[in-house]
């Protein structure tokens, strides 16, 4: 009886939205999504060294989901500060989870000065970087 069976729960940020939103609720949704899955992403960066478990695969599937939405609702936002705002989101949600490499690729991403200025301040790595 398949219809029976247990899948992987659908998060309330996987549904899809019903037509065109603004740039600043998408913005909202990007941080309702970091702050969400938050415990994924620290879970993530505990668990990345060890053996191989269910939960761990469980954590890392929910952060890449939720990572790979939020980007998907970036490409969507058309003003520049606003959009450069939810990058800093998703870069401060990568660094939970010590997602370096992701989190480089979107600091390169921010165009606006004082945005850049402020994930330098709040992660020093980046001063190097760009």
């Amino acid at each position: 009886m398949t219809w029976l069976k247990k899948g992987e729960p659908t998060e309330a940020w996987e549904i899809e939205d019903e037509g065109k939103i603004g740039d600043l609720q998408l913005a909202s949704q990007i941080r309702e999504i970091c702050n969400s899955v938050a415990d994924s992403a620290e879970a993530v960066s505990v668990l990345y060294y060890g053996p191989s478990t269910e939960t761990k695969k469980r954590q890392i599937d929910r952060y890449e989901r939720a990572k790979k939405c939020a980007e998907k609702k970036i490409e969507q936002i058309l003003d520049k500060s606003v959009r450069d705002t939810a990058i800093s989101q998703v870069l401060n949600f990568c660094m939970k989870a010590r997602d370096v490499e992701n989190a480089e690729r979107l600091f390169r991403q921010i165009q606006t000065a004082w945005i850049a200025e402020r994930v330098k301040s709040e992660h020093p790595m980046f001063r190097a970087v760009k």
